[in-house]
């Protein structure tokens, strides 16, 4: 609401809710009665003395409208930053998901071709290792047969010795 105030010194004030107070002096004294033609402002713009209500609400209700433009716009403008910082969120969160996905991939091949590695590594191993034991059994077996032919050896001399060196028993009797 806009006050308008008339001191002694015929100084007006007036007071718009939002906006600085506006002071305007008139130039030459003004009788109660009769209106002045001509007021000198702060910004030394001509005015008249006296507003009739009818002028202050048209200009109050201009006020008002600016004000609501302006709120509109201020709403709009936060409608729109909002929106604005909403959508590049969720460009940054898709972004990441598929930067993750990606390095998540990459990943999974480097592991999978490691395995791979290691896998072929487990197989050369494996069949060294199969082929060491077939040789440890090649020569195992060859082991065992030169034990065996060795054993046979000795078997047909021991029985002539046996014979030779071994005198017969006697049996004593029980008593």
């Amino acid at each position: 609401m806009k006050s308008i105030v008339v001191n002694r010194k015929n100084v007006i004030q007036t007071t718009i809710p939002g906006r600085q107070s506006q002071v305007v002096r008139v130039s030459k004294p003004v009788a109660q009665s009769q209106p002045a033609n001509t007021v000198r402002s702060g910004a030394a713009n001509p005015r008249p003395a006296t507003l009739t209500s009818q002028q202050l609400l048209v200009s109050a209700q201009r006020e008002l409208e600016m004000a609501r433009r302006m709120r509109m716009q201020a709403q709009r403008y936060l409608q729109d930053t909002g929106m604005k910082a909403r959508s590049e969120a969720q460009r940054l969160i898709l972004q990441t998901r598929l930067t993750i996905r990606k390095e998540v991939q990459e990943l999974t091949q480097q592991a999978n071709e490691e395995i791979q590695k290691v896998l072929a590594d487990i197989r050369v191993i494996r069949i060294t290792a199969q082929e060491e034991l077939a040789a440890q059994k090649k020569f195992t077996d060859a082991a065992r047969l030169r034990s065996f032919t060795l054993s046979l050896k000795k078997d047909e001399l021991e029985p002539e010795e046996k014979k030779v060196t071994k005198p017969a028993r006697k049996k004593q009797a029980v008593h």
